[in-house]
């Protein structure tokens, strides 16, 4: 089939047509391409071709608000009849023409109901570059290894090195043709800057010359000089000098992103009257079909964003969210605060990016953005169509400026993907459902991690070939006596270290002097029986660097065959499966690869998998009421944040959880992060399960953010989905009151808006 030239109005650039042709052939297709360049449009057409054709097509996203995005605008493009979405919040029109779901999900379909599949001729990953994340990558190789062989997929991906190998991986493990589309340039160029207030836009060179000269000039304690501290408001200053809003400015803590918005609305309001009063109405109307009007974070974005000043993160209010996200895409934020969450997928690019860190918080520490990371940021500013250029900047404060943290911004410096396949007790107790135990062992060679470790060793031994091969071309010239004391070399080095002995013995007495003397008679000795070959300094000179080559060449090879000795390739992973295998049958969930009812039931739970079937099994679920158990379930999975307690008092008891955990660590050797259980929000989810108003939680909440909240109650929800999934044929009561549980809980500002 011929690709057009254009397509909804817009003329296709080669990559893009390039991709939808090799689509149209049958093949899969990997897009490695920048921020910005109009990846998804490929998307987009492969899914107008499938419904053409009464095929079926699943987009997957890396994050539920990407998912519940896509869905919007799917149904605008297509009518809602034809769109569904499943995440763990919701399920709409599973059997759809286009199904949006997380890539857990997909996943979970694939282990469970592999049926549900039938009809399905592409899977689009977008972001697969996600492949790589610490935590969740294993989910993106899981659904590749285990997608059916006749399926397609079309991979959007930043920019990354190794893509032609992660196609060669897709390629040997599925049997059908992957092909590697890149593109290189970006439609709206970058200049990337660094920014210190009396140097203004420049380079981190430069800033670290200038903090060297006014340290030489007695400035030694720049720390306590307030005078050289650079801010956000200088930076923005500067953009808006430069006429270069509008601006996001990336900041890697959810607390800074609201004062550094609250500080700068301080200075000035970046909307004009008309403006301004577009955004108030807006927000208005917005907040009046959320319901959210009296709750106080609501009031205090109000009055940053009538000003054109907005922040975004995790921690906000979803109905929040989706407001500051309108305003931003209606042009009347001028300044965006945000974490790195608004850099996945949310496609509204902007003039100008900064960068308030060169690093970010990953969960457990600070440390330098990767460059991966960096122009996945930066990537969003540029204007196509608009901006010629799209500028970047990230602040440097002379106070405390680490220039080994700042990230390149080179592009061929990006970092390459790397496999985090690891084993979930979930995918080994799935790996027992569903194949016997020499097909399990075909399986864990298939992963990404397996591949790109055949492919090191590979690379390592055909070098360490080559540079053996070299090692004994230099040994055949090297000089026979090279080791010998007739070889002036070795002579002299004798000579010096005679020297170098006589010269201490003038210094030392005692037994220390006897012993020191003995070795200068010995050497005098030994020299008195040697001729010194004669060999000019020409000679002498190339059998010296002849020796340095041999030498360094000589550590290589011994590196490298120690390198490619510890190399695993097959069966990296029997340990991993082993050790987990015998916790499960410990546990009664297996026995000689057969699944017990403990496995059953678990092998439909994704979260924290061994802790819900033993709760379950204990009969605690049962035992408490609805309210209980929807304070129970929102402290299963829940990772506190910083000056988050553990109550004194809750509305169940908790001693028969912390027995269970401390039974599955202790006795069993399960790891800490397969049991996580934090009941900060437990009271919290009691009385929202009784009905209380969502402005009395937050008023009583201790600080901790209406998103989170919102965000743990929605997991709480996802988690009795799976227990009612899971229990539903046999124990029909449960299922019953989980029911009930979740409609207590999925209400008002909690329920999904979509």
């Amino acid at each position: 089939m011929k690709v057009p030239e254009y397509y909804r109005d817009l003329k296709l650039d080669d990559f893009q047509q390039e991709a939808i042709h090799q689509l149209l052939e049958g093949n899969s297709v990997l897009v490695s391409a920048p921020t910005g360049v109009g990846k998804t449009l490929i998307a987009d057409y492969l899914i107008d071709q499938a419904i053409a054709k009464g095929d079926r097509v699943i987009y997957t996203a890396p994050i539920k608000a990407l998912s519940n995005q896509k869905f919007k605008e799917f149904k605008a493009l297509y009518g809602a009849e034809k769109v569904g979405i499943v995440t763990g919040d919701v399920v709409i029109n599973s059997e759809a023409e286009i199904c949006l779901m997380t890539t857990e999900i997909f996943r979970n379909i694939l282990h469970q109901d592999l049926p549900r599949l039938e009809g399905i001729s592409h899977i689009i990953f977008d972001e697969i570059h996600y492949l790589s994340d610490e935590d969740r990558g294993t989910v993106w190789e899981e659904s590749i290894i285990f997608m059916p062989k006749e399926m397609r997929l079309l991979g959007l991906s930043a920019t990354i090195p190794n893509v032609y190998e992660l196609a060669g991986w897709i390629h040997e493990i599925k049997g059908h043709p992957v092909t590697v589309v890149v593109k290189q340039e970006r439609a709206v160029p970058l200049e990337h800057y660094v920014f210190e207030k009396h140097l203004n836009a420049t380079d981190l060179k430069s800033v670290v010359r200038y903090r060297q000269e006014l340290q030489e000039k007695d400035y030694v304690s720049l720390n306590d000089r307030r005078e050289w501290e650079t801010t956000h408001l200088d930076l923005l200053k500067f953009v808006t000098k430069k006429q270069q809003l509008p601006c996001l400015y990336f900041v890697f803590s959810r607390r800074m992103c609201e004062v550094k918005a609250q500080e700068l609305s301080f200075t000035r309001s970046f909307l004009n009257e008309e403006e301004a009063g577009r955004a108030e109405a807006v927000f208005d109307k917005m907040v009046a079909d959320f319901g959210v009007s009296n709750l106080k974070t609501v009031l205090q974005a109000r009055n940053l964003l009538v000003r054109g000043i907005g922040y975004h993160h995790s921690g906000l209010l979803p109905a929040l969210k989706e407001i500051v996200e309108t305003l931003f895409g209606m042009g009347l934020i001028k300044v965006m605060y945000a974490t790195e969450t608004f850099a996945v997928g949310i496609n509204y690019p902007v003039r100008t990016v900064c960068f308030d860190s060169p690093s970010k918080f990953d969960g457990v520490s600070f440390r330098p953005m990767t460059n991966l990371e960096y122009f996945q940021m930066a990537g969003r500013a540029g204007r196509r169509g608009i901006d010629r250029l799209g500028t970047v900047y990230i602040l440097a404060d002379l106070r405390n400026l680490r220039p080994e943290e700042f990230p390149s911004t080179r592009q061929d410096e990006i970092e390459e993907l790397k496999s985090q396949f690891n084993l979930s007790y979930n995918s080994v107790i799935n790996l027992n459902r569903n194949h016997a135990s020499d097909e399990i062992q075909v399986i864990l060679n298939q992963n990404f991690a397996t591949y790109q470790a055949r492919n090191d060793k590979k690379r390592f031994e055909q070098q360490l070939a080559n540079d053996t091969q070299r090692l004994s071309h230099l040994s055949a010239d090297l000089c026979t006596d090279r080791e010998n004391p007739c070889c002036p070399l070795i002579y002299m080095k004798l000579r010096q270290k005679l020297k170098k002995k006589q010269r201490r013995l003038r210094f030392i007495k005692g037994r220390a002097r006897t012993a020191i003397a003995a070795e200068i008679d010995e050497i005098k000795q030994y020299l008195e029986g040697v001729a010194s070959k004669d060999c000019d300094k020409e000679c002498q000179g190339r059998c010296e660097e002849l020796l340095r080559d041999w030498s360094e060449l000589h550590q290589r090879v011994a590196s490298l065959q120690e390198r490619a000795g510890q190399i695993v390739v097959s069966g990296r992973f029997n340990e991993s499966l082993q050790l987990k295998t015998e916790i499960l049958e410990d546990l009664d969930y297996l026995k000689e690869g057969q699944l017990l009812p403990r496995g059953e039931f678990a092998a439909q739970i994704y979260t924290q998998e061994l802790l819900i079937t033993e709760l379950y099994f204990s009969g605690l679920f049962h035992e408490l009421d609805a309210d209980q158990l929807n304070a129970l379930l929102v402290g299963i999975d829940y990772e506190p944040r910083k000056g988050e307690f553990y109550p004194k008092q809750l509305p169940f008891d908790v001693r028969p959880v912390k027995t269970i955990i401390r039974n599955l660590i202790y006795r069993y050797g399960v790891d800490e992060r397969d049991a996580v259980f934090h009941p900060s929000l437990s009271n919290l989810a009691f009385r929202w399960s009784q009905g209380a108003l969502f402005s009395d939680l937050i008023r009583d909440g201790g600080g901790i953010q209406e998103g989170d909240i919102v965000q743990a109650f929605r997991r709480g929800i996802d988690i009795m989905r799976q227990i009612k999934a899971a229990c539903a044929a046999q124990d029909p009561i449960l299922a019953a009151k989980l029911r009930d549980c979740m409609d207590r809980m999925d209400r008002d500002i909690i329920q999904v808006n979509i």
